[in-house]
């Protein structure tokens, strides 16, 4: 691209190209489409298409556009469903989308409201009611209006505003006058051009460049005509057209006459079928996602979070605590540590000195009565042998009664104690088996959305629309 910068002249500012074999791909990337992917087989894409072309050609011709017009109309039409689904778009809007886009690209716009009363002409003679125009104020119209503006805006952005053709129909022309001398022969030019508005409506335009297309149409007319052509050398190789090419490309058009004629209602029953399937799998994923979201926010506040009691301590996610949380965490360990001690002892606690620092610390283990008040009992000399001996046999018989107490409080206990026990294992249990059952969950979600992440990137990987879209650009 020229341009002059300062005076200076420049060829390579925007590096921008733009040709239309961006536009031609290979027979494996035209068959797996994304209609293909989404449930539609080979034969009911072709069909809806066909429908798709046949919609454009007779509006068209009722809407009294050029041949040029409707041409670029239905190579518009397949290069988008080349890019997207039939499932997820309607053929019936990107239709008048195209027709009305093509209008306007060959210089014969048609008002929008021409275009959507000659569709709905057109579907009204197929059921074989009598014909009447759509109200212009009424709630279909306003609807159907908005679906096309919405169609043609989509088609434009899908297909990157390149929305330039190249025809062969003058190709033929003049092929047959300047090369072939045979622009008089009427019957053959007629049959080539017939030929060449018939191949639009399969996808020979996606695969194969217009001058090889004109250069098949010549070459089966005359064939059809018997009509000898110069082969030495071979008149088609000046376009870069080969035998092989010519051969092909007349063999899916002579295909193309053996289909039979497609029945709308099946194929709308197949779209609606796989519109159904689609639906329900794009819930389905919606649902997962949403599931996966929130089992890994349930692990993240149970792995993560300090104030959760059953949060595994040897996980290498632990709070830090703040030095003064560390010093009393260090003396409640030290007063149960003494504690236990003390009881291990005696069974009570003796009483010692403490400073007043300790004294009042709030986490020191509060003291008992008869403890301080055990150190000021005084034994009187006044006390008799006999009131000994009476208070030794009650403190006997009180011990009596206090170890056959502590025997029935132990056993009591120790049967408590084993049911605790049993309970907890049963609910460790069920907890580890809870979390077995949630970690198989996950590696199916997991599963799931890497298996969906491979069907885009697949998806991707099949859709060239994009990156031909930037090498336009």
């Amino acid at each position: 691209m020229a341009v002059f910068v300062d005076g200076q002249h420049r060829t390579d500012y925007g590096r921008i190209v733009l040709t239309t074999d961006n536009v031609l791909h290979s027979a494996e990337r035209v068959q797996n489409t994304p209609s293909r992917a989404d449930g539609i087989n080979y034969e009911d894409e072709r069909d809806i298409k066909i429908i798709g072309c046949e919609l454009i050609q007779a509006s068209g011709l009722l809407l009294q556009l050029p041949q040029v017009a409707m041409a670029t109309a239905q190579i518009l039409f397949h290069r988008f469903y080349l890019v997207k689904s039939l499932v997820i778009h309607n053929y019936e809007h990107q239709a008048m989308a195209a027709i009305f886009l093509a209008a306007k690209i060959e210089e014969h716009p048609r008002r929008i409201r021409d275009v959507i009363n000659c569709f709905h002409h057109i579907k009204q003679v197929k059921e074989k009611k009598t014909p009447s125009p759509l109200d212009f104020t009424g709630t279909l119209y306003v609807k159907q209006k908005n679906d096309v503006i919405k169609a043609e805006r989509r088609l434009l952005k899908e297909l990157g505003f390149c929305v330039h053709v190249k025809y062969p129909h003058k190709i033929i022309i003049v092929i047959l006058s300047l090369m072939l001398e045979q622009s008089q022969n009427t019957e053959l030019v007629q049959l080539a051009w017939n030929f060449m508005n018939d191949s639009l409506r399969s996808d020979v335009f996606m695969r194969y460049a217009p001058d090889q297309i004109g250069c098949a149409c010549i070459w089966l007319s005359a064939r059809i005509k018997k009509i000898c052509l110069p082969e030495n050398p071979p008149w088609y190789e000046l376009l870069d057209c080969s035998r092989e090419q010519c051969e092909e490309i007349s063999r899916t058009i002579l295909n193309f006459y053996c289909i039979p004629r497609p029945n709308a209602e099946k194929l709308e029953r197949v779209v609606n079928a796989a519109k159904e399937a689609y639906e329900l799998k794009k819930s389905f994923n919606e649902k997962s996602k949403r599931e996966l979201k929130e089992i890994k926010k349930q692990e993240s506040a149970s792995n993560f979070s300090p104030l959760d009691p059953n949060r595994n301590k040897d996980s290498p996610h632990k709070p830090k605590l703040s030095p003064g949380s560390l010093i009393n965490n260090k003396l409640s360990k030290l007063a149960e540590n003494g504690s236990s001690e003390s009881h291990k002892n005696g069974g009570v606690r003796r009483s010692k000195h403490h400073s007043p620092r300790r004294r009042y610390s709030p986490v020191s283990p509060p003291r008992r009565k008869h403890d301080r008040y055990s150190r000021k009992k005084r034994r009187s000399s006044s006390d008799s042998e006999s009131s000994s001996v009476v208070r030794k046999r009650k403190h006997r018989s009180k011990r009596r009664v206090s170890s056959s107490s502590d025997d029935s409080s132990s056993s009591s206990d120790s049967e408590a104690a084993r049911e605790e026990a049993r309970k907890r294992k049963h609910e460790e249990k069920k907890k580890l088996a809870d979390a077995k059952k949630l970690q198989e969950k996950i590696k199916l979600l997991e599963k799931e959305k890497e298996r969906s992440k491979k069907e885009k990137h697949e998806k991707i990987l099949r859709d060239p629309g994009k990156e031909h879209r930037h090498k336009v650009r």
